[in-house]
């Protein structure tokens, strides 16, 4: 399994045919002929079913942001604790609310990872948070916003592959409750790894749960994989100035199965056994989206309205749900869902 990179070249081409304003996204059906964004569909398209995973470049991020922003979430570890970690809020506010981080134990040789997440910005759910500098501040809510649009971009291109119209995503992101995340994994010493064999495992097996992830990965120090179609694992190593992009569970789920959410971990060898910086955008849509099928004649829908999920034998059968009941029972659904697809 080889996982593609996708230039957005295209994407910006087309972007200055349509002239879009004010930061809004052009009409990308009117310019679907535009030199290269055909083929950028289709690539999308291909990773999206095949994969499930891609590296996007030319997705118009300043390389400045991205240092930036590893920068102070670096800077960030790197100073004393500023606050406990608060309970995760539940329902309709935000799944995820917590300020700063509790570091290891002085002492503690743990090789587990220290995290920070918030979101989303601009007082849309999450609770109030006061980081120790303004750097930090302002480029977080900077990056946030950033890939929020990519997001939407990427949502826009995803719908144009499936053969939807290219704005049948938008409502849902309206009010979505995306979170980042800044996540520390610990240099692993040559004697642990020697203990263990040569080969730790930082991050277990896991799909994420939400619509599309946008991972700014530590460019010198690899470690995440995927799991191939063989079960094999397959070593995804950071391209300079790229974006990993990769599909959660509501996806598949949404599509009925045109879309991969593959199985991934991270791991530590000796060549990727340092100190690793990494900073996932988890996208989510609005808790209020109805997950309908997206495709197919009305009369799935209406039987998809009356199915005993119980009892679901084929992916027609699948329940109707709002997102947010989905994020939070969706492992339940997951295993309710997959043994009726065929691997």
């Amino acid at each position: 399994m080889k996982v593609p990179t996708v230039s957005f070249a295209g994407y910006q081409r087309a972007v200055k045919a349509a002239a879009a304003t004010d930061g809004a996204l052009p009409e990308l059906p009117d310019a679907h002929q535009a030199p290269g964004l055909s083929t950028l569909i289709e690539s999308v398209r291909t990773a999206c079913e095949e994969v499930g995973f891609f590296v996007v470049v030319d997705h118009g991020i300043e390389q400045g942001l991205l240092d930036e922003q590893r920068r102070e979430c670096l800077a960030f570890f790197d100073r004393g604790p500023q606050s406990l970690v608060l309970s995760m809020v539940q329902g309709d506010q935000s799944r995820f609310a917590w300020l700063d981080y509790v570091p290891a134990p002085a002492g503690d040789n743990s090789l587990d990872s220290v995290s920070w997440s918030i979101g989303p910005i601009n007082e849309r759910g999450s609770l109030p948070w006061r980081p120790d500098t303004q750097a930090m501040q302002k480029t977080w809510n900077t990056y946030y916003s950033a890939v929020e649009q990519l997001v939407a971009i990427l949502m826009q291109l995803l719908a144009l592959a499936l053969g939807l119209p290219a704005h049948v995503f938008d409502d849902a992101l309206v009010g979505h409750r995306s979170s980042m995340r800044a996540i520390l994994y610990p240099e692993v010493t040559e004697l642990d790894l020697e203990a263990a064999g040569g080969f730790i495992v930082r991050s277990d097996e896991h799909t994420d749960w939400g619509c599309i992830t946008v991972l700014l990965a530590d460019e010198q120090v690899g470690g995440l994989e995927i799991r191939s179609k063989d079960g094999s694992w397959v070593p995804l190593d950071p391209v300079p100035g790229g974006l990993i992009v990769n599909l959660g569970d509501l996806m598949p789920y949404w599509t009925r199965g045109k879309v991969l959410a593959t199985p991934h971990r991270v791991v530590a060898r000796q060549a990727s056994r340092a100190r690793r910086l990494s900073i996932p955008y988890f996208g989510l849509v609005n808790r209020q989206t109805v997950i309908k099928p997206l495709t197919g004649p009305q009369e799935e829908l209406l039987d998809a309205c009356t199915a005993d999920d119980k009892n679901a034998s084929n992916v027609s059968d699948l329940p109707l749900m709002t997102a947010g009941e989905f994020f939070d029972r969706h492992e339940e659904y997951m295993r309710r869902w997959s043994p009726s697809i065929a691997k």
